[in-house]
């Protein structure tokens, strides 16, 4: 069977798209791309995941918007390989998460959204697609996310050693898996900012989307002040499950913390090399206290291209961190793998959800599918 996993994450870097074979509970990347966002699509989203300059008639536009996205990133993956859309058995996709609220809070009940309509992508091509991942998690109780760990406990768990998977795409997340675990002893979070505060001050105060391989932040000295505010962070120190996005690390905070401390008065690199290093302090705090030691931490996502984070977590914990690359696998790659898998899980009607990592109270089956106009499988009649 051939699938195909589409991501599009808190970094609005682009689509991430991978195409996996999947045999007898094996699963292998075939191919990965990346379909990057236009500068003004991306600032029309970025505006759209803030309560104070959303808009609801953009909202609906974007929402097929990224559909049609969805399709190029699925045409450009498929270019050159001897795949076409009726060799491909279904497409799962995370979408863009809008706003996110686990929690009650208010008048507002625990709820999630994300858009990119299934609907356009099984209407150009006839796959048959399944998108909604962390609605069902959110019903059962739970926080909804993060939804890779499942797919990490398939891929990398082991009888001799325990592991870290540590993702740093916009935010940070982590998967932890003992030696020889079991599927409830899986522990798995958000860490807290991973690129998104990185790459909106390196694009503020350099015109450039992301800070390459840590270069600007490694020319620089941290800001004690700034720092010491940082670390102070309420959702670093919340205990798990927990999980973040946007709708706490976007404009209006990035901005605010700017103007409170007056940036100007720094040298822009110093910046950049404290919001790093905060960075840095939220994953090595969340291993501190609440995982301990581990023998392995893997590293995926953007954030495992910078050299300073790399570099920061090995001093720290005094021990070689291992990019996915480092064993066999993508870093880029690993979200929309994750996708693949769990449609994969969706469409054998078992659970994608981990209760010991999201909270829900019970496994649930995860997604919503769209079915292809001809495909038999679908039909009542």
């Amino acid at each position: 069977m051939i699938a195909i996993g589409l991501m599009s994450g808190t970094s609005l870097d682009g689509v991430d798209a991978a195409l996996v074979a999947i045999e007898n509970g094996k699963y292998r990347l075939l191919k990965y791309e990346i379909l990057p966002y236009e500068a003004e699509f991306k600032a029309r989203l970025m505006k759209n995941l803030s309560d104070e300059t959303a808009s609801l008639k953009e909202i609906c536009s974007l929402n097929f918007e990224l559909g049609y996205k969805f399709v190029a990133a699925i045409d450009k993956l498929l270019a050159g390989t001897q795949y076409r859309y009726s060799d491909i058995a279904f497409v799962a996709s995370h979408g863009q998460t809008i706003w996110h609220n686990p929690k009650q809070t208010e008048n507002l009940v625990p709820s999630t959204l994300q858009i990119g309509e299934p609907g356009v992508i099984t209407y150009y091509t006839n796959i048959p697609a399944i998108a909604n991942f962390r609605s069902m998690d959110i019903i059962a109780g739970g926080e909804g996310a993060p939804q890779v760990p499942m797919s990490e406990y398939l891929l990398f768990r082991s009888d001799t050693e325990s592991i870290i998977l540590q993702n740093i795409g916009g935010i940070g997340n982590l998967t932890y898996i003992p030696q020889r675990a079991k599927i409830n002893e899986v522990i798995a979070f958000d860490t807290g900012p991973g690129n998104v505060m990185i790459d909106y001050y390196t694009n503020k105060y350099f015109f450039r989307p992301y800070d390459d391989g840590g270069k600007i932040a490694f020319s620089g000295k941290v800001i004690d002040e700034v720092f010491s505010e940082l670390i102070k962070d309420p959702f670093i120190h919340r205990r798990p499950p927990k999980s973040t996005g946007r709708e706490q690390y976007n404009q209006r905070f990035m901005e605010s913390l700017a103007e409170r401390f007056n940036f100007n008065r720094f040298n822009r690199r110093d910046i950049i090399t404290t919001i790093t290093e905060f960075t840095v302090y939220s994953i090595i705090y969340s291993y501190r206290e609440f995982i301990g030691t581990s023998d392995r931490i893997i590293v995926a996502g953007g954030g495992s291209h910078n050299r300073y984070i790399i570099s920061g977590m090995e001093a720290k914990l005094g021990k070689k961190v291992y990019r996915q690359e480092d064993l066999g696998f993508s870093s880029d790659a690993k979200e929309a793998m994750a996708f693949a898998i769990l449609g994969y899980l969706t469409l054998a009607n078992k659970p994608g959800n981990l209760t010991s990592v999201t909270g829900a109270r019970e496994s649930v089956v995860l997604g919503n599918i769209t079915p292809g106009k001809d495909d038999e499988k679908w039909r009542l009649i």
